[in-house]
């Protein structure tokens, strides 16, 4: 047990999580309403389509050990910026961030707090121990860690589930960057971190949020925004395919002047169009992502835009 009790805020990103709703608040209430003081859990509503809003307005009022603020955004923002809106609303000593769906522990964030004044750290990760999924997930999960790392100048820890002290937030709260990517920013800061592990929960209620396509994309905003290095592989593709051209070009002479040799004009001319313009089209769209992003910030938009809020 901590001794001294400490704030906490709880930021929980939600989007049709009507059933999880009353469970998660029961757990972290039992968990966690007699070790910190005061505890506060920040549920950001990413535009709910089922009862959601009317069932948290109902379930609020049951509890009165714990503070429950909620914030309802106009449409579907993505739970990134559901996390950044959560965490520009953080006051406390220490902040969280944990899924609605109860497969994070809530129990795991005592050991995160025991281990962030231990070791005298500024976030703590809290990292699954097994992740059940199946084996093409699994293997897709591994490639995208080494790829992230690899762009990434600082080391990225793929989990969401995390434990901040006062200062991270403050620290996060200055990005306002249009692909806010909470992974990437935490690498970023350049604070003292640690990591603990947890066993998975199975899922209470319903089905995950994330399809193939939005993990896809979250992957790609996920590289994007930590790393510029993508372009300068596209330079170095780019001299590796045109000095590949040249020699090629020497080889088909040689052949033709040296060996007599008659040359396949067709093919050869096919094969060059569709290897070429591949990679053409291949670094086109990468570089039109960078200039994408760039365009939506020049613009210099609210990354999010709430409908209601309450707090109970």
């Amino acid at each position: 047990m901590i001794q001294e009790k400490k704030s906490l805020d709880i930021v929980v990103p939600v989007y049709n999580e009507s059933e999880n709703l009353k469970p998660l608040l029961h757990e972290i209430t039992l968990k966690l309403a007699d070790v910190f003081n005061p505890l506060t859990v920040i549920l950001v509503d990413d535009g709910s389509n089922d009862d959601t809003p009317v069932n948290i307005k109902n379930i609020a009022k049951e509890y009165k050990k714990i503070s429950i603020k909620y914030f309802r955004f106009t449409r579907n923002y993505g739970k990134e910026i559901a996390v950044k809106c959560g965490i520009d609303q953080s006051e406390s000593e220490f902040c969280s961030i944990m899924d609605g769906d109860l497969q994070h522990p809530p129990e795991s964030l005592i050991e995160a707090h025991k281990k962030i004044t231990g070791i005298n750290a500024n976030i703590i990760y809290i990292s699954p121990r097994k992740r059940i999924t199946h084996f093409h997930q699994k293997l897709g999960a591994f490639g995208y860690k080494k790829i992230l790392n690899t762009f990434s100048k600082h080391k990225v820890y793929l989990t969401d589930f995390t434990f901040m002290d006062k200062k991270s937030v403050d620290l996060i709260k200055q990005f306002n960057e249009s692909d806010f990517y909470t992974r990437g920013i935490l690498s970023i800061v350049g604070l003292i971190s640690g990591e603990i592990f947890y066993t998975v929960q199975e899922r209470k209620h319903g089905k995950t949020k994330f399809s193939f396509a939005k993990l896809i994309n979250l992957a790609i905003d996920g590289v994007i925004s930590v790393s510029t290095k993508p372009l300068r592989i596209a330079i170095y593709a780019g001299i590796f395919v045109s000095i590949a051209s040249i020699f090629f070009g020497l080889s088909l002479l040689f052949e033709k002047l040296i060996l007599g040799q008659p040359i396949p004009g067709f093919a050869t001319l096919g094969f060059g169009m569709f290897f070429l313009g591949g990679i053409q089209l291949l670094f086109l769209g990468l570089i039109g992502e960078y200039v994408g992003k760039t365009f939506i910030q020049a613009k210099k938009r609210p990354l999010y835009t709430i409908d209601y809020q309450f707090s109970n």
